[in-house]
């Protein structure tokens, strides 16, 4: 069956009484159509037709496209219809020109009118509006009813009809289309059927959907991210990875993908950040963009930022910013590793790909270290000690440095590794894993400042833009989460989780954990983050190195301050548990407690100071405040709260 592509009436219409909106021609804004009639054909041919802009929809005429795409219209002026038919031969009107005339010159008033459209025999109601005596039907509603493919390159303005493909709808990025561009800069184009076969369902939602939905639901992204690719040249990646599928699966040539020609440092955009800190994360955002965006990252000493997420972004660690990690070496240190190393520095540098260097620095670091210990590197070398990992992460920045390999530092809970640009695009460099170098995607499932780590890849990477990965540890960085507010995890839930990660916890836990969700609700904050919090504070109820006991009631550690204090306690589990409530309100907002006020901290927290988990963390609040001070407190909790979620 011929697909019909896009359409639009040029035919008698109805008298209109509704008020007339703007429509502007499509021309004036830069844009320009083209028609794809076959699978292989990625580009399509160009056409002039007569195309309006109506509220950021693009609307045709009918016998304009009937001509181009050879597919039937008439009308019936006895019924004042209109028939579409797909399988049909266009059939021009009497007296009409057989040449297209793009007649939209100026904006012109459009009116709603009810003109009535069949297609395939089936009524069909778009909206079509009254332009010059003309009919005129929007784009996609027209696609969406008869399933065409519909596309728009917002890098070059170019809208494409695919009748091949099938309608999508104007996506966003997905954390699926994400892991399908990822596998497929890995994988031979022999293997992209397989690969657009598994990944086809999960992209389009349809369990039935093959390559063409697939190539289709890319087309639509309305904002892909940007991949760099062929010597640096800049692609949206929806784009990109839709032709190089079709080229692979119709054994055609790849279509020439029209280059990103948008301005670099535009890509930090005003929605690229959601979250309370969205002023001061774009200010450091253009701060790094001007540093490091250009044909390869720069090699600067520092960059200064203010934010509370991205500061702990590093670019180019100095030898001595790695103390922190090596022990506490010392200037002589210092000094003497330069020196001990000087001739393997020079070898490195005198390699000539960035591949030969990661692997002679592994080979190195190889040599002169054992993991699994605490020596410092700085001290360590030339008698095979054992060492850290982050100390032989901050070896191998060191030796990335004088490399002049873009590379920092990143960390997880219990180990470190490095994020190195190498042979243009981002990889984790992890000794204690071998020296292949891995997929970013993977080690920020891990690392304790993933918001820092997309940042600074996001402006590092020429031509990098924001988007979701598959985990959702990136967006807790970005998306915070309010205190106050009805719990998302039932009591069912939190009860298999604490089953699950200590089986013997007693049963008095589990009896008690109903409260959470009562007190909570009784104060209007989420019981299940009260919860979470708990677990975190009591090692999953094991009371294994806290300062308190579950004799106390007190599953918060309220009133510790310090190492070694006793705490609060509370004659019962349901006012243990109603103390902490009131202690969160206390910090989520500024409204009275419902209950009498057994907090015996009440009075001393900034009401209001933390009004989301993640503001929890002192490190990690803008002002300061907060219930712990070790870092990404609230991450931690919302850690364990998603693992709750999910039993």
């Amino acid at each position: 069956m011929k697909r019909l592509i896009l359409a639009a009436v040029s035919l008698a219409a109805l008298t209109c009484t509704a008020s007339a909106v703007t429509a502007s021609p499509a021309s004036s804004g830069g844009q320009t159509f083209y028609v794809s009639t076959s699978e292989s054909d990625s580009i399509g041919r160009a056409a002039d037709p007569t195309i309006y802009n109506i509220d950021g929809n693009t609307y045709f005429k009918l016998r304009d496209l009937g001509r181009l795409l050879d597919f039937g219209v008439t009308y019936d002026r006895a019924t004042n219809a209109v028939h579409i038919d797909p399988d049909g031969a266009y059939v021009p009107a009497a007296g009409e020109s057989s040449v297209i005339e793009n007649t939209a010159a100026t904006s012109a008033p459009a009116l709603p009118t009810k003109q009535t459209l069949y297609l395939d025999g089936e009524r069909i109601s778009p909206t079509v509006y009254n332009i010059k005596g003309n009919n005129y039907i929007g784009l996609r509603a027209l696609g969406e009813l008869v399933d065409f493919g519909v596309s728009y390159n917002y890098d070059n303005k170019r809208i494409t009809a695919y009748a091949a493909y099938p309608y999508a709808e104007e996506t966003t990025w997905t954390a699926a289309m994400n892991d399908l561009a990822n596998n497929l800069r890995l994988l031979p184009a022999s293997a992209y059927s397989s690969t657009a076969a598994k990944y086809a369902p999960v992209v389009t939602g349809e369990t039935s959907a093959d390559w063409r939905a697939l190539v289709s639901e890319l087309r639509a992204v309305k904002r892909a991210p940007v991949y760099a690719a062929d010597n640096g040249t800049l692609y949206r990646s929806n784009l990109y990875w839709a032709d190089r599928l079709t080229a692979a699966l119709t054994n055609s040539r790849s279509a020439a993908t029209p280059a990103y020609t948008g301005s670099l440092t535009g890509l930090a955009d005003s929605d690229l950040f959601d979250n309370p800190d969205k002023t001061a994360l774009q200010k450091d955002f253009s701060t790094m963009a001007a540093a490091y965006l250009g044909a390869k990252p720069s090699v600067l000493s520092s960059v200064t930022v203010t934010n509370g997420y991205s500061k702990n972004a590093r670019s180019r660690l100095s030898l001595a910013d790695t103390y922190t990690l090596t022990g506490g070496a010392t200037e002589a240190d210092r000094k003497a590793a330069k020196s001990y190393f000087l001739s393997d520095m020079a070898e490195l540098s005198a390699l000539t790909t960035d591949s030969e260097r990661v692997s002679y620095i592994y080979n190195l670091l190889q040599k002169e270290y054992r993991t699994g210990g605490s020596a410092s590197w700085t001290t360590g070398y030339g008698k095979k000690s054992a060492v850290s990992a982050a100390s032989l992460a901050a070896a191998a920045d060191w030796m990335f440095s004088e490399a002049g390999i873009p590379a920092f530092l990143a960390r997880s809970w219990s180990t470190a590794w490095n994020v190195v640009y190498v042979d243009g695009q981002w990889a984790v460099f992890d000794f204690t894993k071998g020296s292949t170098l891995r997929s970013l995607d993977d080690y920020r499932l891990t690392d304790t400042h993933p918001g820092s780590t997309l940042l600074l890849t996001q402006v590092m990477r020429p031509g990098a833009e924001y988007y979701n990965v598959r985990t959702a540890t990136v967006d807790r960085y970005f998306t915070y989460t309010d205190l106050t507010g009805a719990p998302q995890a039932t009591a069912k839930q939190m009860q298999a989780y604490i089953k699950k990660v200590n089986p013997n916890v007693p049963q008095s836990v589990i009896d008690m954990i109903p409260y959470y969700l009562s007190e909570g609700t009784a104060e209007g904050i989420r019981g299940d983050i009260a919860f979470a919090q708990s677990c975190l504070e009591t090692g999953n109820f094991t009371f294994k190195d806290s300062a308190v006991t579950l004799e106390q009631n007190n599953f918060c550690g309220l009133g510790v301050l310090d190492n070694g204090m006793l705490g609060a306690s509370f004659d019962t589990p349901q006012l243990g548990i109603r103390a902490q409530i009131q202690h969160l309100k206390a910090y989520a907002n500024k409204q009275p407690l419902n209950n009498a006020c057994i907090d015996p901290r009440f009075g001393l927290v900034t009401r209001g100071a933390a009004p989301n988990v993640q503001y929890l963390g002192i490190q990690e609040n803008p002002q300061g405040y907060g219930w712990a001070a070790g870092a990404d407190y609230g991450v931690k909790i919302l850690n364990i709260l998603e693992n709750i979620l999910t039993c």
